[in-house]
Parts: structure tokens; sequence; C-alpha cells
């Protein structure tokens, strides 16, 4: 009887972590900056800090997802989700670094 029992291996399951990732990069680019202009009225900073606010979240929890992911071996999937995580985070650093230098500028002259 036990000659016929076959392994069932688990399916792999997504980092919950990687997941929060992406939910926190996607509330940076469409939520939070709606909020940050609602609120700009109280003090001009929280404008960008809003936004801000979620891809700080992300970053982090997007490499240690990574970090989780690939030391599962296999075990837990997500690596996508915190690559585009990453990617959406750096490029509002981005986005963010050029209002700032832009601001600047204006300001100089």
């Amino acid at each position: 009887m036990m000659e016929n029992a076959q392994v069932v291996q688990a399916a792999p399951t997504y980092s919950s972590l990687a997941i929060f990732s992406l939910v926190f990069t996607v509330l940076a680019w469409t939520v939070l900056p709606v909020m940050g202009l609602a609120l700009s009225g109280l003090n001009l900073y929280i404008m960008f800090a809003m936004p801000l606010s979620g891809s700080v979240i992300a970053s982090p929890s997007a490499w240690i997802a990574q970090r989780q992911i690939r030391r599962s071996g296999g075990s837990i999937r997500g690596e996508g989700l915190t690559k585009a995580a990453s990617i959406m985070a750096y490029a509002q650093y981005t986005l963010f670094g050029l209002l700032v230098a832009f601001f600047f500028l204006q300001m100089r002259h």
C-alpha cells in the first residue's frame, strides 16, 4: 500500500511582502498624490511627502522580499512584483529629484 503513495508538493505561494510593496508603490502613484494635493493647504511639504511616503515604505519592503524569494529556493514567488515595485519607487524618487532641482533652478533666476 505504501508503494503506491505519491509525494505531493505544495504549490509555491506569492510573497506577502512582495504584494505589500507593490500595493504601496501603486498607492504612491495614485491615491497618495491626490491626498497630498488635498492636504497641501495645511503645509506645502505634505504635497510631496505623501507620495514619497509610499515609495519609502515600498523600497525596503521590495528589497527584503527579493532577498526572501531568492533564499526560498523556489517555494516563494513574486520576484516580478518586487521588480515592478522597485522600478516604480525609484522612478518616483527620480521624478521628485528632478522637481526639486527644477524648483531650485527657478528660484536662482
